[in-house]
């Protein structure tokens, strides 16, 4: 556990932190919430509980701790990665969600050096460019996409998957490690180490590095002068696997079992998230792929779709999504500019397929040769899985190997090419020079493009951004290190918070602090984490954290995490007025309001011909004055009636002007219940909404 120094200490850093990842709202989750929840809410079980502790609290029983229960199903779910992050939490002495973003960007830096030592080694290329070419493949949207869907697992092992398929390219050079029998225990050795990593922390990749790596290892053994080193790559590359797979044994169902499990869970059910999480292949400024199957498409939408999804589909997977027409362009000019992207892909295409072909011709024993044969097979698996109809796993498998197809891109700048044709190909060249800077700019960019201020984009899946920022209300205080200083002062602590992704969270600051809570389910989770939890004495608790509650329970205190805090402080006397008939403070509960419009003229609220607010009054500083205004809106009712408590306060015509009802009578009630009431309903072209009138002010005043 931090001590208050560290975390102040962890806050600081925070919050500079903040001003160059978005802030504490950004760096909560990105674009998936659950599974990085579920990472989260493992980590904190594996630091604060010992195993023996959480096969005790893990048990699936109706009153176990369902953050308990989750961590030790994951324990035999590749549940590594959490208990590294819990780890290191515990180490720094920082708070585990706090660290969790830290953690994913150091996982995500690793590619840098992985993707160094191959482009060096492998593609021989000159370290400058293979340093600047490695860090696009780190910052540029592949890993970003890896971050921004919080695959922490596959973010822990794309740089070790990289480095099996060049490890196995290379085991066949001939004194690539040195002199038998010390090559074989070199190889063996490090080999061992990928593999144990590779089982541990995301096996699922083998189904895409498995059939790369046997394709290089075939390529090995076909050529005459590779095959000179198969006894050297032959026990190497076995002693690896062996000594991996002993080292499984200990967690035999969370490694090796595991991999069968899920490949045979998704062969059968397989899920449909691919429609939000590859989203993105199917066009910038439209869903072409729904276009294309919509009976209700016309001619030319149908025309446009054909001619777009194909370009922009290839360009996405080539992860340059950000260099595609969105839908404010003109239609002429993005026209123009796909015909562009149309030649610049087939230049690029031509350019590696030349690549390949050379290399293959001019040195098919080399390891750069194995290299490229592997990544462009493994690159191909992702297309067998689809046609299979599994359009999840395809996706996830097309997100796995791009290492490989970045290997594949970068081919036309190694150093052997030219060697080889004898010339460099400069279109090739030059495309790939764009396809490069394209993500160093991306990587570059994020710092800025995540900010709030900007929109808040998610750069690694931007199609999932308005959906995101919908689960992170913006009217919830996302500020965990604030919320975990005020959680720390509490015996116990009861979750009421409407918002599924801020309720978990609280769950996990909770158990953190070691704060024992209690809360409803409020969503269909995706696992046991989102059920209810009322743990013996929850009545008794001392703290409620909630976001629509003004005051707490007697005896209890409350946390709000609104962000906006005009009702409480006008019910403590910091404020004299109190919007509620535009706005929608905390606290005030209504019916037959249709939610705040911005116009040209100023803010205003449609209501049905039957509107109720429920506003809270404290007695000691109750509210003195009541003032409506409506809009000079063409409705169709001319009566208007106003009800305060149940007591008739107006009743005339449809007010023309502001009015102002005096509430001195209603001193001591401790809510003012206000009907507002039209005699017919009103209906505009185009919008189903029955509609009353229009409110432009209504505010409750000392």
């Amino acid at each position: 556990m931090a001590r208050d120094g560290d975390s102040d200490r962890g806050y600081r850093d925070g919050v500079s932190c903040s001003r160059l990842d978005g802030g504490a709202r950004f760096r909560v989750f990105q674009a998936n919430v659950y599974d990085h929840m579920l990472y989260v809410g493992s980590s904190v079980s594996y630091r604060v509980l010992d195993y023996a502790t959480l096969a005790i609290q893990g048990a699936d029983e109706p009153n176990s701790n369902p953050i308990s229960v989750m961590a030790l199903k994951f324990v035999d779910y590749r549940g590594a990665v959490s208990m590294i992050h819990a780890a290191i939490a515990a180490i720094s002495r920082g708070d585990v969600v706090d660290c969790a973003y830290p953690y994913m960007v150091g996982m995500q830096l690793n590619m840098l050096f992985a993707a160094l030592f191959v482009f060096v080694n492998a593609l021989s290329m000159r370290r400058w460019l293979a340093f600047a070419c490695a860090v696009a493949l780190t910052i540029g949207f592949f890993e970003q996409y890896v971050f921004d869907i919080n695959a922490w697992s596959q973010l822990a092992t794309q740089p070790i998957f990289l480095l099996l398929l060049a490890f196995v390219a290379f085991a066949f050079d001939r004194n690539r490690f040195g002199q038998m029998p010390s090559s074989i225990m070199r190889l063996g050795a490090v080999f061992a180490a990928l593999m144990t990593g590779a089982f541990f922390l995301y096996p699922e990749s083998l189904t895409i590095y498995g059939l790369a790596a046997a394709v290089a290892a075939a390529m090995g053994c076909w050529h005459r002068a590779s095959r000179k080193a198969l006894p050297v790559a032959a026990s190497g590359l076995g002693a690896g696997v062996g000594i991996s797979l002993l080292a499984c044994i200990p967690l035999w169902s969370g490694t090796v079992a595991y991999v069968v499990r899920q490949l045979s869970h998704a062969a059968i059910n397989p899920p449909d998230w691919w429609k939000y999480y590859q989203r993105y292949l199917f066009g910038s400024d439209a869903n072409f792929l729904d276009v294309i199957g919509s009976p209700d498409s016309r001619i030319g939408e149908l025309a446009n779709a054909w001619f777009s999804l194909p370009v922009e589909s290839a360009l996405a997977g080539l992860g340059l999504y950000a260099v595609l027409p969105s839908a404010g362009w003109p239609a002429a000019v993005a026209v123009a500019w796909k015909l562009l992207l149309y030649g610049f892909l087939f230049v690029l295409l031509r350019g590696i397929a030349r690549t390949a072909w050379t290399i293959w011709r001019a040195e098919p024993d080399g390891s750069v040769a194995r290299l490229l044969a592997g990544s462009l097979a493994g690159r191909l698996m992702p297309i067998a899985i689809l046609a299979a109809g599994h359009g999840w796993a395809a996706g996830k498998g097309l997100a796995m190997a791009t290492p490989m197809l970045f290997t594949l891109v970068i081919a036309p700048l190694a150093r052997l090419v030219p060697l080889a044709a004898n010339r460099w190909n400069p279109g090739a060249v030059a495309a790939v020079v764009v396809v490069v800077a394209v993500h160093l700019g991306l990587g570059m960019l994020r710092p800025l493009l995540v900010m709030q201020a900007v929109g808040a984009s998610l750069p690694g899946l931007p199609t999932a951004a308005a959906q995101v920022n919908a689960q992170k209300a913006t009217s919830l205080d996302w500020d965990y290190n604030r919320l975990s200083a005020d959680i720390k002062s509490c015996n116990a602590l009861v979750i009421d918070v409407a918002n599924p992704m801020m309720h978990n969270l609280l769950r996990r600051l909770a158990a953190e602090l070691r704060v024992p809570w209690a809360a409803p389910r409020i969503m269909s989770w995706p696992d046991t984490a989102g059920r209810p939890y009322f743990p013996e004495g929850f009545e008794k608790f001392d703290c409620l954290v909630a976001s629509g509650r003004l005051t707490a329970n007697p005896g209890q205190r409350l946390i709000s995490v609104a962000t906006d805090r005009s009702s409480r402080e006008f019910m403590d006397g910091q404020r004299n007025e109190l919007e509620v008939g535009t706005e929608a403070p905390p606290g005030i509960a209504t019916r037959g309001l249709f939610g705040k419009e911005i116009t040209p003229g100023g803010a205003l609220q449609w209501a049905s011909p039957s509107g109720r607010l429920e506003i809270p009054n404290k007695p000691v500083m109750p509210a003195r004055t009541l003032k409506l205004e409506l809009w000079p809106m063409p409705i169709c009712g001319n009566e208007f009636l106003v009800k305060i408590n149940g007591r008739e306060i107006y009743k005339g015509v449809v007010p023309a002007g502001p009015l102002s009802f005096p509430l001195d009578q209603f001193a001591g009630d401790e809510t003012l219940v206000v009907e507002l009431d039209t005699n017919a309903v009103t209906h505009f072209p185009g919008d189903p909404r029955d509609l009353g009138f229009a409110i432009r002010e209504l505010s409750v005043r000392r």
